[in-house]
């Protein structure tokens, strides 16, 4: 009969290598989570950034809609004419008061306050018919003599997410002028 002080501790060595092996386990697992997560943020925040993005160009088709002339457009603000727009989209003067505009979108940040972009409108040309490749195909449904001069505007939006994702977006939108 084996007393206890012949123990060489064999249960207590492999106690501790499985409790050893369930840490790593539980560890791993934790970071698995953490990663799932931040990943998980990650595309919500640039889904919300588009969605801002894609706001406000639709409030820029707005501001076309209502327009009549093209007095407002020059060279400088955030109505530009045919090739004045800034060059360097993704540079931090494009999208500072000078150079576009903020615009209130109907969506809340995670504090409640409502999430804003901005944007620039260029003049992108004047499009009459179908001859050059480059001008927007305007012949469907439609006859020689019953075309019409549609102006081609360029609206550039930036949204931002609530983390701080950014995404740019560029439409282009035609209207009788």
């Amino acid at each position: 009969m084996r007393t206890f002080r012949s123990q060489d501790g064999a249960v207590l060595m492999v106690s501790l290598i499985i409790l050893l092996i369930l840490t790593l386990i539980g560890i791993s697992g934790a970071r698995s989570v953490l990663m799932s997560e931040r990943m998980t943020f990650a595309s919500r925040d640039a889904k919300v950034a588009l969605e801002v993005a894609e706001s406000v160009a639709r409030q820029g088709e707005e501001y076309i809609e209502t327009l009549t002339d093209l007095d407002d457009f020059g060279t400088t603000g955030w109505r530009r004419t045919a090739g004045d727009g800034p060059d360097d989209l993704f540079n931090e003067d494009t999208w500072t008061d000078t150079n576009s505009v903020e615009q209130t979108v109907a969506m809340e940040g995670a504090d409640g306050e409502a999430l804003t972009g901005r944007m620039f409108i260029e003049l992108a040309g004047l499009t009459e018919d179908d001859t050059d490749v480059t001008n927007v195909d305007l012949s469907a449904g439609s006859t020689d003599s019953d075309s019409s001069e549609v102006r081609v505007f360029k609206i550039v939006s930036r949204g931002v997410g609530i983390g701080g994702t950014e995404r740019i977006i560029i439409t282009l939108y035609g209207k009788e002028i």
